[in-house]
């Protein structure tokens, strides 16, 4: 059987080591998107005085931890000794958590404002770049963030994981095609998600390109957003929709005697006509009943005789049983939450001021569009459903060694990396990238 290694010495003097070598495409996609520029142009940073950072370098290393998956702000400081990051960002040296923070709280209103008109642009430019939009589905939904501590704007409200512990409740808007998010607004935790839900979803179509109009538009949204204020608001604009109904009890009493037809197994539709009290008109109702068997989970879904059922409100020109599988698309949202809260730092609030969240929660959406826009560009057709963990996985953590012959960056990877072909692939198509400006 052979040994493995006896006699090891060690030595501490390299300058260039990474496990982060497939970040640089990455960073090279921002480099011909002009990233830096388009940032010192379109926003307007507030901050004065003597820096030892710009603020675009530290807008920057906030995004790269994000997207390299370092975790909290506090976990940066893995970063002072990484050989290939600073480099790359132009830096001396990665700063300190600290400074990082200090970013944060130094922003205002009138930065935060500005950057996030520069992220409009963006959204624009993804949308241009990948040819004309002519219709569009927007999905609105809220989470929870459970905060620990004492976070300014952070309230007890609906938090389901932890009862009686105080949360913000924020709100997304996303374009389903493209999976780019819209619109987001940190809420505190006492805040219903149809408060101001109206102005909210018309700021988020505003986002949409020009040629995109409202009646080739679709809303989907869950039960927090079922109201007669939101749902006027949708028929008042043509705008098409598919929303969960809340199970009154004059709806409870519809949905056990409408007539329903099976569509798959104990999966059985239906629908029927209603007007809720002081709504301006009769709607569609969609019921969708499904019989439980021993071994589902529990629900709490209304539930009479073994059948658990739900209802939604639509305008769709479409079947019954269409609109319930147009609805179940809008799983995609939540899939989009989830990878915003587990690889994109969303629920790490990172310090106890609600403007300075604001302010980072903006840095985690700027990462994810920018994300997506590199897997839309660049990746090859058959991967760019890869998360951003499998990305980091597959591509990213990649170790390397930065060198320099003869004056040459030069970096260094692994011989039998198995994704090479991929990783020539992305560089051919990054070189490719239009600027943004």
């Amino acid at each position: 059987m052979p040994k493995g290694l006896q006699k090891i010495q060690f030595s501490f003097g390299a300058n260039g080591l990474t496990q982060f070598g497939g970040i640089s495409l990455f960073q090279q996609f921002c480099k011909f998107l002009s990233l830096r520029r388009f940032l010192q142009t379109h926003v307007q940073w507030s901050m004065r005085g003597k820096k030892r950072y710009h603020p675009v370098d530290l807008f920057l290393a906030h995004l790269f931890a994000i997207v390299a998956g370092i975790g909290r702000v506090e976990n940066t400081q893995s970063l002072v000794h990484n050989g290939l990051l600073p480099p790359l960002l132009g830096l001396p040296d990665f700063p300190h958590r600290d400074t990082l923070r200090s970013f944060l709280w130094q922003i205002g209103h009138e930065t935060l404002d500005s950057l996030e008109i520069a992220h409009d642009k963006l959204r624009y430019y993804i949308f241009e770049n990948l040819g004309p939009v002519y219709s569009g589905i927007v999905d609105v939904d809220s989470t929870v963030l459970p905060v620990y501590g004492h976070q300014q704007g952070a309230r007890i409200g609906y938090n389901p994981g932890h009862r009686g512990k105080p949360s913000y409740n924020p709100i997304i808007a996303s374009e389903e095609r493209l999976g780019l998010t819209l619109n987001f607004e940190l809420r505190s935790g006492n805040v219903h998600p149809a408060t101001e839900a109206v102005s909210f979803l018309q700021c988020s179509l505003d986002k949409l390109p020009k040629t995109v109009s409202n009646t080739r538009t679709s809303i989907r949204a869950d039960a927090s957003f079922y109201g007669k204020e939101f749902i006027n608001y949708l028929d008042d604009n043509g705008l098409e929709y598919a929303i969960v109904a809340r199970v009154t009890k004059p709806v409870k009493n519809i949905l056990s005697g409408v007539s329903y037809k099976p569509f798959q197994d104990n999966w059985d539709v239906g629908e029927f006509q209603y007007q809720p009290c002081f709504w301006k008109k009769k709607h569609r109702f969609i019921g969708i009943r499904h019989l439980v068997e021993e071994n589902d989970f529990p629900t709490t879904l209304f539930t009479v005789k073994g059948f658990t059922y739900r209802a939604l409100v639509t305008n769709l020109e479409l079947n019954a049983q269409a609109v319930w599988r147009f609805y179940c698309e809008r799983a995609q949202q939540e899939l989009l939450i989830k990878e915003l809260k587990n690889n994109y730092t969303l629920a790490k609030i990172p310090t106890k001021s609600f403007l300075a969240n604001q302010v980072y929660l903006e840095i985690v959406l700027w990462a994810y569009d920018l994300v997506m826009i590199f897997k839309h560009l660049c990746l090859p057709r058959e991967y760019q459903n890869w998360t951003l963990s499998t990305l980091r996985k597959n591509l990213w953590s990649l170790p390397a060694e930065l060198v320099h012959p003869g004056h040459h960056n030069r970096l260094r990877l692994p011989g039998k990396f198995p994704y090479q072909d991929t990783f020539q692939y992305v560089k051919r198509m990054v070189s490719g990238t239009k600027p943004l400006m």
